[in-house]
């Protein structure tokens, strides 16, 4: 419990051991405002942990809840810069994997395209429409036999029929074979 004399002896404690405390904090943490501080939050601490024990040994409780601070204070920037970008360190920009294609993706899609588009020109018109419309447009096998006014096992042969032939096309003109 903090009592009037307990309150007292902190106090006097802390004003002749002020300084000291802040010259061992601003060697810790590099920066004397922030070990001004520091210094205050451990007072803080020390008159809070005395409310529920007593401290035989005041003097070093007190470096050592400073010290524990200014350690907690340095561990907290150090996980905060890992994560924070630093202006003109592009070198962490640059490693960031992106989700957007790159060159030789685009290439390599343009490529394709064209071969689909080759290949879709060489299919009957209705096996064409068909996958146009399957794929493109997203009608199930069913809507597209109404829209086309054919039978359900001519739109599943005909999709059949084209998607094989695409496949065929790719797979002939592999660039990893």
């Amino acid at each position: 419990m903090v009592t009037g004399d307990n309150q007292q002896r902190l106090s006097t404690l802390f004003v002749a051991q002020r300084g000291a405390l802040i010259r061992m904090l601003s060697r810790v943490v590099g920066c004397s405002s922030l070990a001004e501080d520091l210094a205050q939050e451990a007072y803080l601490r020390v008159a809070k942990a005395m409310n529920s024990r007593p401290i035989e040994h005041l003097q070093p409780f007190l470096y050592q809840t400073a010290q524990y601070l200014a350690f907690d204070h340095l561990r907290n920037q150090r996980s905060k810069r890992r994560f924070e970008y630093q202006l003109g360190d592009d070198r962490q920009i640059n490693q960031v994997p992106t989700a957007a294609p790159g060159p030789d993706s685009h290439v390599q899609g343009q490529q394709q395209l064209q071969l689909l588009q080759q290949v879709l020109a060489t299919l009957p018109k209705r096996q064409q429409q068909i996958l146009v419309l399957h794929k493109l447009h997203g009608l199930s096998q069913g809507e597209i036999a109404q829209r086309l006014q054919v039978s359900l096992s001519t739109v599943e042969k005909d999709l059949r029929h084209a998607l094989n032939a695409c496949l065929k096309a790719t797979d002939r003109h592999d660039p990893d074979d």
